[in-house]
């Protein structure tokens, strides 16, 4: 098939969001014929070579990268994502494609609906984690996340309801959209585990807690990382005082950095070259999920290099997990470090959760089992365009 892909995001060798689209890429061009218009960072020319040889065509839409996340800075991504939806847009209007394959949910808005079927890996539901702030706050806080709520519901709503197959990333989240639009045809497209582990084995640094994210552009996960430090490591530390906290991902805040400095405790070290060492060598993950979305992959990640994952409901909602077997879930902060601290103070529970949490992936979260599902779905949309 000729398959237009359209990613809000480069795809890349690394890891995450970007990481899965490089992935699947890499599979399908062996089947079909590839074009992918893609929205970069003007920081991002390197892995376009890796992506041409991949496709037959690439066209990026370049933008420059944002500073330090104000008012401007905001206002500079929204632009980027508004003329890349157009140039998308231009691109699918030429025709001959088969299929419009589309990467996250803001990359469908400004796309025109035509002949051609469109397939949307939401990859996040936008709405939800908005909900999830809404519902949570006060005053007239309240009035600003309610109208936030109202926007981004209509967003992803419009985007949406011009697509023929919707991918998302559990059945949770493909239930709530259809509570939102019951004429969905909905997919669950899981993750594939591990992608960036390789069978290396690395000793345990003694009592590191890992907390890994993108933080550049996602405030909720630089406000998970703050809320890890503030209210569940100082907990951690009355227990086991010489605990450390590494606080690692791209594009970390200075706040953030700052932490590094003021606390000998804390590593913030930014992008991560060899990330399977870095999951490898952590004594415990911890994910405090507090409005869903965002560093979920990460689970998956820890859970197949073998690390014992500690994490909120919202962060085991898409996965699954059993708590106590394969992960530890705890609600509230005091909560969460009591995990933390079983997990450090216990080798044969966090020997049991590694073992259980690999076997748990490698049987839900393969590869083969992802690359199947979109198959079939392309297949699916291929028919009903005939017919």
């Amino acid at each position: 098939m000729r398959i237009l892909f359209v990613s809000l995001f480069g795809p890349h060798k690394g890891h995450a969001g970007g990481k899965f689209v490089y992935e699947i890429l890499k599979e399908l061009s062996a089947k079909h014929e590839i074009s992918l218009v893609t929205r970069c960072d003007l920081n991002e020319r390197g892995p376009l070579d890796e992506i041409r040889k991949l496709c037959k065509e690439v066209y990026p839409y370049f933008y420059g990268a944002a500073g330090k996340r104000g008012v401007i800075d905001n206002l500079k991504i929204i632009f980027s994502y508004i003329g890349f939806g157009l140039y998308a847009d231009g691109i699918a209007s030429k025709g001959g494609f088969d299929l419009v394959h589309i990467e996250w949910v803001e990359a469908g808005f400004l796309l025109k609906k035509r002949k051609t079927p469109f397939l949307l890996d939401a990859h996040d539901v936008i709405t939800k984690p908005a909900e999830r702030l809404f519902a949570r706050s006060t005053g007239l806080s309240r009035l600003l996340k309610g109208l936030w709520y109202f926007l981004v519901r209509r967003i992803e709503i419009f985007s949406l309801k011009k697509c023929d197959i919707v991918f998302t990333r559990s059945d949770f989240d493909g239930r709530y959209l259809l509570k939102m639009m019951p004429y969905l045809d909905v997919r669950t497209l899981p993750h594939p585990a591990g992608l960036d582990m390789g069978s290396a084995s690395y000793p345990k640094s003694p009592d590191t807690i890992l907390f890994l994210a993108s933080f550049k552009n996602r405030k909720v996960n630089v406000d998970a990382a703050f809320y890890l430090y503030r209210e569940v490591f100082s907990v951690v530390r009355r227990s086991i005082p010489d605990a450390k906290l590494v606080i690692a991902g791209y594009g970390p805040p200075d706040e953030l950095k700052a932490l590094s400095a003021e606390d000998p405790g804390v590593e913030v070290p930014g992008f991560v070259e060899d990330i399977e060492r870095c999951y490898k060598t952590a004594s415990v993950f911890a994910a405090p999920i507090l409005v869903g979305g965002g560093i979920i992959l990460k689970i998956l990640d820890a859970m197949a290099a073998g690390t014992p994952v500690v994490t909120t409901p919202f962060g085991n909602e898409g996965i699954g997990a059993e708590s106590g077997k394969e992960l530890l879930v705890a609600e509230d902060a005091e909560a969460f470090a009591g995990a933390i601290v079983r997990v450090l103070k216990d080798n044969r529970l966090a020997e049991c959760l590694a073992d259980n949490a690999g076997q748990f992936v490698r049987e839900r979260f393969g590869r083969e089992a992802v690359i199947k599902v979109i198959e079939d779905a392309y297949s699916y949309a291929a028919g009903k365009k005939l017919d």
